[in-house]
């Protein structure tokens, strides 16, 4: 056995706390990219505050592609967005590896659901930087009524959810819960 009733416990309910925030981000990103896909008045007259250009085109993951044709929006705006749905999509999978990891015997191989844990949690904290810099550009921190930007902030929300709590479930998935034991049978065996 892995680990006891009460770090399963614990580690289904941070997987529970993923899988909210992971919610809350593919909300913000599905909102992101309608925004794209309609051509909102937001998202055409997107003045970067910050570095003073329209971010949408330049300032994410994906570049925007060139030329970007009014008939083609959709298919511009899926290839903009394709990297964060990816993963996200990706961040869903490993909620059920989690989840499986926790409480299917067979899928107790630590170090593999580890490693796939920390890719996961190094591609949503670049995801995260991302939508957190973009909803900098589109309100410069300010709340406003910018609907792109909202959807930024809300997919940034998410993602900070995400990403801490996969740090917490990555730490106790690798806790050694025999360390403990053999410690106190050490101490022990010198009295």
């Amino acid at each position: 056995m892995l680990h006891n009733t009460g770090m399963k416990i614990g580690m289904a309910v941070v997987l529970f706390f993923v899988f909210a925030g992971w919610v809350v981000a593919l909300g913000g990103t599905a909102h992101a990219t309608n925004e794209c896909r309609e051509e909102s008045d937001a998202w055409n007259n997107a003045g970067g505050q910050v570095q003073g250009s329209n971010p949408n085109l330049a300032g994410h993951l994906q570049p925007f592609p060139t030329p970007n044709n009014d008939e083609d929006q959709t298919y511009n705006c899926g290839i903009h967005f394709s990297l964060d749905w990816w993963i996200i999509a990706f961040q869903f999978y490993m909620i059920i590896v989690g989840y499986l990891g926790v409480f299917v015997e067979f899928f107790h191989t630590k170090q593999t659901i580890g490693d796939f844990y920390a890719i996961a949690t190094v591609l949503f904290t670049i995801y995260t930087s991302i939508y957190v810099k973009l909803s900098y550009e589109f309100s410069a921190g300010e709340h406003d009524d910018n609907s792109v930007a909202q959807g930024y902030k809300t997919a940034a929300s998410g993602g900070i959810i995400v990403c801490v709590c996969n740090y917490i479930y990555m730490y106790l998935w690798g806790s050694d819960e025999g360390a403990s034991e053999s410690g106190a049978a050490e101490k022990a065996y010198k009295l």
